[in-house]
């Protein structure tokens, strides 16, 4: 949806640079693949198959308990554990939920493996310290499997250690398959896109997926794998590489990131720790860096990300000064064009040079119209003559599109807007939705006021705009202009019309300014 918007919105510009030139939760249950007694090694084949002497584990039946849960409270994050497979039943950050599971086999760092059947559904045993909690779970004369959870008051990480120790007398097998990041919340959705999507670093390059049909196993150098939505993710990095992580997919959409270890042969007293850090929180660089772990690449707002930085900067400093985010994005909007005013003077003065030659023009176009190529040549000719740049009207609307795509890829993730107020906007990060006493068609039984102000500003602007420009112009060329007038502020306002109301209060700003500047300068050059 957001790439269609963004080509709709681009070919609007193209449209205007045409004519100026012409005119002037239900969860749905993961089936993990079953765990096999060899796993891949990070970028190598499969293993050969253990020597016989490898111990094996007796059968034994082994019952499910009903489970203790410890809520942990750090950082901005809540916690929720369970005994019962040693894992994390609920995360929450502040008043939005990021994951929820009943079903132990799909908790977060729920575990399978070789060796203990149906490991994620038995109890452990809770150890518990001032800064951590640890689970642990031993059969006797075989293993014991430790989840060791280290929290950090002042940021949203945790430290993961899991460790295996071989209490029998042989050498034994030992491999896991771990849930990972899984089941993120679908949370501040924009027209129907949840934003939900999966980003693992493996051999230095971001691998990301919004959906994959079968799961996708990545083996390689893996530096992290995270689950993300539009303003939240859940991210697991491990200190050393494991084997692989698979992706896979529910049928509800829902996302669930496996890790899967190294194969591992344990001699007796033996034991293997492999350490994780775990991430819930926002998508924000600053907290993401915090740890040190190199962990903000996930952050990313697309092709125009550098400009989306420097105007989210520049919009929290903004914010620093007035404490309020809707003032702040009219601050950010004076600012840039402010900045952007020269070039569309510029403009402005290259369109009025433009109207005084269209008579020339014409009489050009009577004179060579069996002759394309003639007409061509004396058309610059003419341009030169009166120092004219046929693009130097386009160079404000050319530098506004990536303005405008940059501002958008950072407004539409600044966890800032979420429920911030400006005026009668409850959340700028939503439409405005003002409620109607009635359920009228199409609309339902609220308005969105904002981008229907944008649309009467952007008529406006239009008028201004054709007053300034229709001297000189042909019947034909003044209908065009007519048409233009009344298509362009419609197509935009039915484009934003369900946008975030940060994006529409941006664009409704620079619309008012727009107008304010081309009519100041259109009566300077008229006096």
């Amino acid at each position: 949806m957001e790439k269609r918007l963004i080509i709709a919105i681009a070919l609007s510009f193209l449209v205007l640079l045409a004519f100026q030139f012409m005119g002037g939760k239900k969860k749905t249950q993961f089936a993990p693949a079953p765990i096999s007694p060899v796993t891949k090694n990070a970028g190598t084949q499969a293993s050969a198959a253990l020597p016989q002497e490898t111990a094996q584990r007796p059968e034994q039946s082994l019952k499910t308990e009903k489970g203790t849960e410890t809520t942990i409270a750090a950082g901005e994050y809540e916690m929720v554990f369970s005994d019962i497979g040693g894992s994390v039943k609920k995360i929450s950050v502040g008043e939005d939920l990021l994951f929820r599971e009943e079903d132990p086999a799909k908790k977060l760092f729920a575990m399978e493996n070789n060796l203990i059947p149906d490991l994620s559904g038995q109890k452990f045993t809770k150890n518990e310290g001032p800064d951590f909690l640890e689970y642990e779970f031993t059969e006797q004369g075989w293993i014991t499997i430790t989840k060791r959870f280290t929290f950090h008051k002042a940021f949203n990480y945790i430290n993961l250690q899991v460790s295996a120790k071989n209490l029998s007398s042989r050498k034994i097998a030992f491999s896991y398959r771990m849930t990972g990041p899984s089941a993120l919340e679908k949370a501040g959705q924009v027209i129907g896109r949840s934003f939900l999507e999966a980003d693992i670093k493996v051999n230095d390059k971001i691998w990301k997926a919004k959906s994959v049909k079968q799961p996708q196993e990545k083996t390689g150098a893996i530096s992290w794998a995270a689950l993300k939505n539009r303003y939240f993710t859940l991210m697991l990095k491990p200190e050393a590489s494991p084997g692989s992580v698979t992706v896979a997919q529910a049928p509800s959409k829902e996302l669930a990131i496996y890790v899967n270890s190294q194969q591992y042969e344990l001699v007796p007293g033996e034991t293997v720790r492999n350490n994780y850090v775990f991430y819930a929180g926002p998508l924000d660089e600053t907290k993401l860096q915090a740890g040190g772990y190199g962990m903000d690449e996930i952050v990313d707002y697309g092709f125009f990300g550098g400009v989306s930085k420097v105007l989210l900067s520049v919009l929290r400093f903004f914010h620093k000064w007035v404490k309020n985010w809707g003032a702040a994005i009219i601050l950010l909007t004076l600012m840039v064009n402010f900045i952007l005013f020269p070039l569309t003077l510029k403009s402005f003065a290259s369109m009025q040079k433009m109207k005084k030659v269209q008579p020339h023009i014409h009489k050009l176009k009577e004179l060579h119209k069996d002759n394309p190529q003639r007409l061509n040549k004396e058309t610059m000719e003419l341009y030169k003559e009166h120092n004219i740049n046929p693009l130097g009207g386009c160079l404000p609307l050319l530098l506004q599109m990536p303005i405008f795509i940059a501002l958008y890829q950072g407004l539409i993730r600044s966890i800032e807007l979420k429920g911030a107020n400006f005026l009668w906007i409850k959340d700028l990060s939503r439409p405005d939705a003002v409620p109607l006493p009635f359920k009228a068609p199409f609309i339902g039984d609220h308005i969105n006021i904002l981008p229907l102000l944008m649309v009467g500003v952007m008529m406006l602007q239009q008028r201004v705009s054709q007053a300034s420009m229709s001297e000189g112009m042909t019947p034909e060329q003044a209908s065009q202009q007519r048409m233009m007038m009344l298509f362009m502020p419609l197509l935009f306002g039915f484009l934003f019309y369900n946008m975030p109301s940060g994006l529409v209060l941006y664009w409704l700003t620079n619309t008012i300014l727009m107008t304010i500047e081309q009519t100041a300068i259109a009566r300077r050059i008229h006096a």
